[in-house]
């Protein structure tokens, strides 16, 4: 969106602007490339939790679903590190989401509960999570929209509502225009 319009800038300041604009957007356009958000862990808990129903154990799940997303290099080094040494000591070479990920199946595997249970309760957590985010950001809204309004609206409606009564009232007070 910003690269959009800050071209939209730059051709409508024209000339010198157009250039301004091409620059911009090929920096910006380099700068987010190197940006590497981290891949959302949905879709991870939803193949480990198909491979754990389907009866596999859960280091051939977390193998599965590593090689489903091989562009999440945390998890394909969480499912090597939980091939060698073991899912608990796996645990403290990981980091963010993996990591709470790998601490719950190893510690659902210690104790002997249904991973696919513990997989599935994240999942949930992921989605209620997601909600609140998508709540609060639509709560957030009107707040956000009250300076679009302002600016282009509400003169628009003003000028709509006033002024065919002023120009009555000029028209009265000084005559025809015409």
């Amino acid at each position: 969106m910003i690269l959009i319009v800050l071209g939209s800038v730059g051709l409508i300041l024209g000339g010198p602007g157009l250039a301004l604009g091409v620059v911009a957007v090929s920096i910006l356009g380099s700068v987010r490339r190197h940006k590497r958000p981290t891949p959302p862990i949905r879709p991870v808990l939803l193949v480990l939790l198909v491979e754990l129903r389907a009866g596999r154990s859960t280091l051939a799940g977390l193998q599965q679903a590593a090689a489903v997303f091989p562009q999440h290099r945390e998890l394909t080094r969480a499912a090597r590190l939980a091939t060698v040494k073991g899912l608990t000591a796996a645990v403290e070479e990981c980091h963010g989401d993996i990591r709470a990920l790998v601490a719950q199946l190893a510690r659902a595997q210690r104790s002997g509960s249904a991973v696919a249970d513990t997989v599935r309760s994240l999942l949930d957590a992921d989605i209620a999570a997601e909600r609140t985010r998508r709540l609060e950001r639509a709560r957030s809204l009107p707040v956000r929209l009250i300076i679009p309004i302002t600016l282009l609206v509400l003169p628009g409606m003003v000028m709509l509502l006033y002024a065919p009564s002023l120009l009555r009232l000029f028209s009265e007070l000084s005559g025809p225009l015409s």
